[in-house]
């Protein structure tokens, strides 16, 4: 089976170690394709500079230009542009590193098993690249299992996640996804609602319903927190629009009879004092800080008012 490395390249700040870590994996990627956001092509210029000629040997590289529509409007751009020409796809981010292992692991996994996707563990690093304690809420379950790889089916899934709010399994570049479910990156919504906001999290439990999600328990890259990305900015329309999405991905998950009554309501309660905890003095999120009390309540009109809410939102914010 062979990789395509996607990536929806934006700041040029970490492309000796992206390029490295590409160049040093025992089982290369057979092509590169990315696509440049970046204002006046500086990640392309900074690429193909003297100083990353090395770094670029024997690396299949093909540079395209982004759409420069936002960030996920990038990511279907290559999933367009790429159009199903492998059977495996990993979606690298420019800013997070994979280990030399890492496509050689996925590649067994999706050797083993047809899989929708596979995801490994990854550490959470500093600016630097240095791994850090605080890592993701993986289930006692799953982290203390003896088996290194574990395939998850849809129930597992939606339980240790959409259930309770909560994303263990990280972002796209701990994940290679099988062709067959790239379409998926295409439509995020579940059950009729879109859970733009939270595409990541979004796609592996919509995936787990067209096929098992083969889980590498160990850590085969890094994930990059503070800096300029956009989990760093706690108040932007990112980091809002993922809180949303939770709230998106619970109605979607209980119109589709993946959570019950009971469960659906128990994540409005979660997530409704998280947004009035961060987000009570933002003007932007006046209308959601009634609707969640609203959804708690079960009060009549309260879905379609979040519902209309919400496509506003991403409509302002081009998610």
């Amino acid at each position: 089976m062979d990789i395509t490395t996607l990536i929806p390249a934006y700041k040029p700040k970490y492309i000796r170690e992206l390029l490295g870590c590409l160049r040093h994996q025992t089982h290369p990627s057979k092509r590169i394709l990315i696509s440049d956001d970046s204002p006046g092509g500086e990640f392309r210029q900074a690429l193909m500079s003297e100083a990353h000629q090395a770094l670029r040997q024997r690396l299949n590289i093909e540079v395209i230009e982004g759409p420069r529509q936002g960030a996920y409007a990038n990511v279907k751009h290559l999933i367009r542009q790429w159009n199903g020409s492998s059977e495996l796809v990993h979606l690298l981010f420019d800013d997070d590193v994979i280990y030399p292992e890492f496509y050689q692991r996925h590649l067994v996994t999706h050797a083993s098993a047809e899989l929708s996707c596979s995801i490994s563990r990854r550490w959470t690093a500093n600016e630097t690249g240095l791994p850090l304690v605080v890592g993701l809420p993986v289930p006692p379950q799953v982290a203390q299992h003896p088996n290194r790889l574990l395939m998850l089916d849809s129930d597992v899934v939606f339980m240790t996640t959409v259930a309770k709010c909560e994303n263990w399994f990280g972002e796209f570049s701990n994940a290679v996804l099988r062709a067959s479910s790239c379409e998926l990156l295409l439509r995020p919504e579940l059950g009729g609602v879109s859970y733009a906001g939270i595409w990541d999290l979004g796609f592996f439990v919509n995936a787990s319903l067209h096929g098992p999600i083969g889980f590498i328990q160990d850590h085969l890259g890094f994930f990059r927190v503070g800096g300029s990305g956009n989990s760093a900015d706690r108040n932007g329309p990112f980091m809002k629009g993922a809180f949303l999405g939770y709230t998106a991905l619970a109605m979607g998950a209980h119109r589709l009879g993946r959570l019950s009554r009971e469960q659906l309501l128990a994540c409005y309660r979660v997530i409704g004092p998280s947004l009035q905890l961060d987000y009570a003095g933002q003007a932007d999120m006046q209308e959601f800080l009634r609707i969640l009390p609203a959804l708690a309540g079960e009060e009549p009109g309260a879905e379609e008012r979040f519902i209309q809410a919400w496509t506003e939102f991403q409509t302002t914010h081009r998610f």
